[in-house]
């Protein structure tokens, strides 16, 4: 039966030197998921860009691409709802990190699954 879930991932964020973008979202296995939206917080001080993105089994197809964001500031990524995504497709993030910690952006992807 299809169900509406929400996945996060509060630290976004990597050196540009050396890129480590995390996992927000993965389909399950067997099932297809719409998004119906994604939320990006800039959890920093300063203007950065975010990067979100699906891996569709080694081809990516941009969501968003170096947005900036500017401090403290939600966005609603704009073209982002009514996605489909097949078995397996993973929504990915990355950010500029400012501190050593990763701890840049919180995203908030909402999915309607089992579709």
């Amino acid at each position: 039966m299809a169900s509406f879930v929400q996945a996060a991932n509060g630290s976004v964020g990597s050196n540009p030197a050396s890129p480590s973008p995390v996992s927000v979202y993965t389909v399950p296995a067997t099932q297809q998921s719409v998004i119906t939206g994604i939320a990006a917080t800039n959890k920093t001080g300063f203007n950065l860009p975010v990067q979100i993105w699906v891996d569709k089994g080694g081809a990516d197809l941009w969501i968003a691409k170096d947005v900036h964001l500017q401090p403290g500031a939600v966005t609603n990524i704009e073209g982002a709802d009514k996605m489909v995504l097949a078995a397996g497709d993973i929504v990915k993030a990355d950010a500029r990190r400012i501190t050593a910690d990763g701890d840049a952006f919180s995203i908030v992807v909402s999915v309607y699954e089992d579709v």
